[in-house]
């Protein structure tokens, strides 16, 4: 099956959601970053043949940056309520 769903995104559309993400991914540190790419190539592996090919950077940088804030978060101790209730049942 060919990577892509054979839709295309139009140029402004596609260089506005770049921007977006670019702003997101801002923040990414070096001790982050390796880690966050190799997630997101490993999500991107998933999904690349369902969305369309021009969006695949857009979407890989997204994950990037989420995975990012995600370890920044923990590194900082900001945990919402359900990770804490995971890590009570983790801790049993």
């Amino acid at each position: 099956m060919p990577e892509g769903n054979g839709i295309s995104v139009d140029d402004d559309r596609k260089s506005e959601l770049s921007d977006l993400v670019s702003q997101l991914g801002a923040g990414i540190s070096e001790a982050h970053y390796r880690p966050a790419y190799e997630a997101a190539a490993n999500v991107c592996s998933g999904i690349f043949s369902t969305i369309p090919v021009d969006l695949h950077d857009v979407t890989h940088e997204a994950i990037m940056a989420g995975y990012a804030a995600a370890l920044r978060d923990l590194e900082k101790g900001n945990l919402d309520d359900q990770v804490r209730e995971r890590a009570d049942v983790i801790d049993g």
